[in-house]
């Protein structure tokens, strides 16, 4: 214990005990910041391992997928609560390469009424995402459901005059499955009540 005290800069006092200080301020100095640095370089060690485990663990490929199929989830809520009649096509496209299997099928068999209708009643839907989660996830499967509060402003075209816009909250449930090279598509949207 000595050796390791006179290492240190600590001297033995007269009965052999630890008593007085060697050096100066220098001595403390340089210990305190060596401990300083032992420290900081555990932390960095320690979180580091957290983070590599993080990205490159087990969970790693569940959470990305996690977080694509929710992105996804968002644009789609987005771009089927959207929809102008001045540009019906373009909108109808994007409910179109949003969509799959029956959902896609749907909108196929039924574009034309709907732009017909838009069209009468020259009606202009926009779409945001006020919040949106993940229900359910098969990362195997490559299937989710999403729920979206959405909040849809609505505005209707008479006479050469554009109505002030209507705010009207919207919850939507999609069925949600990974198509190979194209990635999420809705399979289903139902409305929710509240």
């Amino acid at each position: 214990m000595t050796a390791l005290l006179a290492r240190l800069g600590f001297g033995a006092g007269p009965d052999g005990t630890a008593a007085t200080l060697k050096g100066d301020r220098v001595a403390l100095g340089t210990v305190v910041a060596a401990g300083a640095a032992l420290v900081g370089l555990l932390g960095v060690l320690v979180f580091g391992g957290l983070w590599l485990w993080a990205v490159y663990g087990p969970n790693a490929r569940a959470v990305a997928v996690r977080e694509d199929a929710l992105v996804a989830a968002r644009q789609i809520a987005i771009n089927l609560n959207t929809l102008d009649y001045t540009a019906a096509d373009k909108g109808l496209d994007s409910w179109e390469q949003s969509s799959t299997g029956p959902l896609l099928e749907e909108f196929r068999k039924n574009r034309q009424p709907y732009v017909a209708q838009l069209n009468q009643v020259r009606m202009s839907l926009s779409g945001t995402v006020v919040d949106i989660a993940l229900t359910n996830l098969d990362t195997d499967a490559g299937t989710a459901q999403a729920l979206a509060a959405v909040d849809v402003k609505t505005t209707v075209n008479a006479n050469g005059t554009t109505s002030l816009p209507v705010n009207r909250p919207v919850r939507i449930r999609l069925d949600l499955v990974r198509v190979p090279d194209l990635g999420w598509k809705a399979t289903a949207a139902n409305s929710v009540r509240p």
